[in-house]
């Protein structure tokens, strides 16, 4: 899937990058598997309910909360199954957050959107009794007793793994916004989350347009009213909540795929 990203850039290394660029994440052939002591957690999430509060916008922390808590079917269990349909209803909620970082972040974006759209028609489309994509477990199972997994490049799997990966600069950015200094700005915060996770996904192209973009992001004090919504004290415990949340559903996934040998599907 194609990216645009559209940056008014310095020059970088002599040269001008005043231009649009495309991202071609699913041309990706290899990749740095990241140290696995950054990826695992043993954190277990209990649900809370509590206010909600939304924007114009329609970005809605409390939404995004509810429907990845829902999506573990057993949050005491580390390898609990993912419900499907809540892991997507998430991620779309997630999405209009992306809508206030501006344009650096239609990187992420385009692809989440294209690609949680692909995962919905298998859901939409799974006549199967019992259902075979009601869970990430049981579509990967489904996907790899049939031969599915390297026949069709638009599988379920390999559709879920680009999406994995997003989650966890998503996870490291949301949980940097909370746990770091003021002092830290809004660019390093994203810096470090993508040079720890999607900067082993990209070339040096993307890497060099992308943190060059990290510069038109919002400060830190406009994305806690993106966040908050002027009630940071109330909802904070929730928020750290939700990234947890976030973090439990990576390791799970990351664990199953790691099992099938299936993190660096092409």
């Amino acid at each position: 899937m194609d990216a645009i990203i559209p940056i008014d850039t310095p020059e970088v290394n002599g040269t001008a990058l005043n231009e649009s660029f495309r991202l071609r994440t699913d041309s990706i052939s290899e990749s740095t598997p990241m140290d696995e002591k950054k990826i695992q957690s043993s954190d277990v999430i209990e649900p809370v309910v509590k206010t909600t509060y939304s924007t114009s916008t329609g970005f809605d922390v409390r939404e995004v909360y509810e429907s990845f808590v829902s999506a573990l079917k057993e949050p005491q269990n580390p390898k609990s199954s993912i419900d499907t349909q809540d892991y997507i209803n998430g991620y779309k909620a997630l999405v209009k957050f992306f809508d206030q970082l501006g344009r650096v972040f239609k990187f992420v974006k385009d692809d989440v959107v294209e690609k949680l759209d692909i995962l919905q028609e298998f859901v939409d489309n799974d006549k199967n009794d019992p259902p075979q994509f009601d869970t990430i477990q049981r579509a990967i199972d489904y996907e790899t007793e049939h031969g599915l997994i390297k026949t069709n490049s638009t599988n379920f799997a390999r559709t879920l793994l680009r999406l994995h990966r997003a989650l966890i600069f998503i996870e490291e950015f949301l949980r940097g916004l909370s746990e770091r200094p003021s002092s830290d700005s809004t660019v390093t915060i994203a810096t470090n989350a993508y040079d720890s996770t999607l900067y082993y996904h990209h070339g040096f192209l993307i890497r060099t347009t992308v943190k060059v973009g990290f510069r038109a992001l919002p400060s830190r004090k406009q994305l806690d009213d993106i966040l908050f919504h002027g009630h940071k004290s109330d909802i904070l415990d929730e928020y750290k909540t939700f990234i947890e949340t976030l973090k439990q559903i990576y390791d799970i996934i990351e664990a199953y795929y790691k099992e099938k040998q299936y993190l660096q599907l092409p």
